[in-house]
């Protein structure tokens, strides 16, 4: 606690008591309620705290105030609040020790006084009492001129008296009487001077400690002026808890951030209370720490007065008493609102980054890289390495570093982007990976370019996804010459061979239809393949039932896509001969198709037999026709083997021979 006197009243009255929170002034010499009614300030309640008796609280305002010891105008106390004596003690010092003069001037003007003196002692008293005038002459000469010209005075003031009781009669002028009288004199008044010496020097140090003590004033005034300053305009909220954590004081600045109109609103109330969830607790933790001396700082969330959401990172620290011990705490509150916010932007931007499936990366305006993701480590073959070491172009193969270094990087400095198809490098495989590059600049809060960032896509299911594309576009082609081809030949055998329009249409729609399912099978394949019992299952359905009347049976065979077209259109005619004179033309016909393999490898024997029975008695045609001319010289063709046609009265048998590497894929 502060003491301060002011000047001119510390002989009436009390001391100006000033506390962390509250002023607590006198009532003797001074109005408070004026002086609060003059500032617009005037506490309308004690908080607790706050003593009474002849004390009266103002704001923390008049801590830094000194308009207390003047009046509004800045002019001083009046003097009628002042004593005679105190006035006449201020007068004497101002004309004894304020006003030194030059050593030349006292002892002159000590000379002229003495001499005066003296004239006025003959003229009005002659001899009588030579010294009366002369020993409150020295004293004021030595109390307003100093010891030297006292001294002067005194020797002078002698010699004077001496000369007015002098007797030219007597050997030594003056009597034993006059003597006497004379060294009484010289004694008496040298004591009187030593006196005043002694009362000037206390005047010249009072007036020391008087000019020490009014800077003094000044120099706390302008201190405590600079921390209410400092107070008032900072946007911490600055408070000053008891040790049972409630509040006794808080700053202007800290009143307007935490939207507080009047702090009485607040004064008293724990603090702890304002605080959310884990701040609450945190809150608590600092009290409690303050309490036995130690600091604490944490990061939480709290609503201001105003219901107003906000973050704050607190300070709490103890303030210790007289002893040493904690008094009070003080905890500073800062807002960092924004920071936090800005803070969980940038996180969310980082996990993006990491958690992103695409190369992101990061580098100096040198090239030196400093920041991969997971994926972009991971697509180069650089999870355990460091990466300090890297520049950008060590990511390309040496044939495009140069379009990096001279068209890429200056691009992106002079248009703020570039895009395109490029390679990476595999670090540990030096494999080569298609990649789309997207490179744009780093600048800094100015706009000045501080590094480049990546965000890189994997091309390489792409780069495979366009490959296959362009030779599935090559196949096809090829395979639509190959059945076009086919058309042609099937429409100008069909015509060329049928008895009239109506069948040569009827036997063309037929044909066709078998060439579409068969082609059905190879676009289910991608045009690459065909399982030989999908086609025949496809091809044999329209003429009867697969299982009862038409049985399949053989190993699972894989058709080229070349034979798969005439082997789909040659069971097409053996179908429909068996409808027309075979096995199907009845009720009671069957037809077996069946197939196996002989032998390993691409040299392996495929066998394939159709065999009717229980049809009409079958007799060898007078003349071949375009069925029986595809069924053997297609399939010769294309399988690559041996095929004939066996008309038995039983039945028609057809068989076929083929080495399996010609007719089907083989798996090793």
């Amino acid at each position: 606690m502060t003491t301060l006197f002011p000047r001119g009243r510390q002989a009436k009255g009390r001391p100006f008591y000033l506390s962390p929170s509250y002023v607590h002034i006198t009532t003797y010499g001074f109005d408070t309620a004026k002086y609060a009614k003059m500032r617009g300030r005037v506490a309308r309640s004690k908080p607790d705290g706050c003593d009474t008796g002849p004390y009266q609280c103002v704001p923390l305002f008049a801590l830094f105030d000194l308009h207390y010891i003047r009046d509004r105008r800045g002019a001083p106390p009046r003097r009628g609040t002042m004593s005679i004596s105190t006035a006449l003690l201020n007068r004497l010092r101002d004309l004894t020790v304020a006003r030194p003069r030059p050593k030349p001037l006292r002892y002159g003007l000590t000379v002229v006084v003495i001499a005066m003196v003296a004239i006025v002692q003959v003229v009005l008293f002659g001899s009588s009492a030579p010294w009366f005038l002369y020993t409150p002459v020295v004293v004021l000469l030595a109390l307003f001129l100093g010891r030297g010209p006292g001294v002067l005075a005194t020797i002078l003031s002698a010699i004077g008296a001496g000369l007015v009781v002098a007797r030219p009669d007597l050997p030594l002028l003056l009597t034993p009487v006059h003597w006497g009288a004379s060294v009484i004199f010289l004694l008496s008044t040298l004591g009187l001077i030593l006196l005043v010496e002694a009362l000037r020097t206390a005047l010249l140090d009072a007036d020391r400690l008087r000019d020490e003590r009014e800077k003094a004033l000044v120099v706390t005034a302008q201190r405590e002026a600079f921390l209410s300053g400092v107070l008032g305009s900072s946007t911490d909220c600055i408070k000053v808890l008891d040790l049972d954590g409630k509040l006794t004081f808080m700053s202007e600045g800290g009143q307007r951030v935490m939207e507080i109109s009047d702090f009485n609103d607040v004064a008293g109330c724990p603090w702890p209370d304002f605080w959310q969830d884990a701040g609450n607790a945190e809150a608590k933790a600092a009290v409690e720490a303050a309490g036995r001396g130690e600091a604490h700082s944490f990061i939480g969330k709290a609503d201001t007065y105003q219901g107003t959401p906000k973050w704050w990172h607190v300070a709490v620290s103890p303030i210790a008493g007289p002893e040493g011990h904690p008094d009070r705490i003080l905890s500073v509150s800062r807002d960092i609102t924004e920071l936090r916010a800005s803070e969980e932007e940038r996180e969310r931007f980082v996990r993006l980054a990491e958690n992103s499936a695409d190369f992101v990366g990061m580098a100096r305006t040198d090239g030196s890289v400093f920041y991969m993701n997971d994926a972009a480590k991971r697509l180069v073959g650089l999870e355990d390495a460091a990466i300090t070491r890297l520049t950008i172009t060590d990511f390309f193969p040496p044939e495009q570093v140069e379009t990096v270094a001279r068209e890429v990087l200056p691009a992106v400095e002079r248009d703020g982007h570039w895009a395109g198809e490029l390679d990476f490098r595999h670090f540990r495989t030096g494999e080569l990976i298609p990649v789309l590059y997207s490179v744009f600049p780093i600048t800094d809060a100015s706009g000045a370019l501080i590094g480049y960032g990546t965000v890189t896509r994997d091309f390489r299911e792409r780069r495979r996804a366009e490959d296959g594309m362009r030779l599935m576009n090559g196949e096809l082609a090829h395979r639509l010459k190959n059945v076009l081809a086919v058309v042609q030949s099937v429409a100008s055998q069909t015509l060329r061979t049928a008895p009239d329009t109506k069948t040569a249409s009827h036997n063309l729609g037929a044909r066709l239809e078998a060439l579409g399912a068969a082609t059905d099978v190879l676009t289910g394949s991608s045009w690459r393949s065909a399982d030989l019992h999908e086609v025949a299952t496809r091809a044999l359905a329209p003429h009867g039932s697969i299982g009862e009347r038409i049985l399949l049976d053989g190993p699972a065979v894989t058709l080229k896509p070349e034979v798969t077209v005439a082997f789909a259109l040659a069971l097409h005619e053996l179908a429909t001969n068996a409808a027309k004179y075979g096995a199907l033309a009845n009720g009671a016909g069957t037809v077996v198709l069946e197939w196996s393999v002989t032998g390993e490898g691409n040299d392996a024997i495929l066998s394939i037999a159709w065999r009717e029975q229980g049809g009409p008695p079958v007799s060898p045609p007078t003349r071949k026709g375009f069925g029986s001319t595809l069924i053997e010289r297609s399939l010769r063709s294309y399988f690559r083997g041996k095929a004939a046609t066996d008309y038995r009265p039983e039945g028609l048998v057809f068989e076929l021979e083929a080495r399996l590497g010609d007719a089907a894929t083989v798996n090793e």
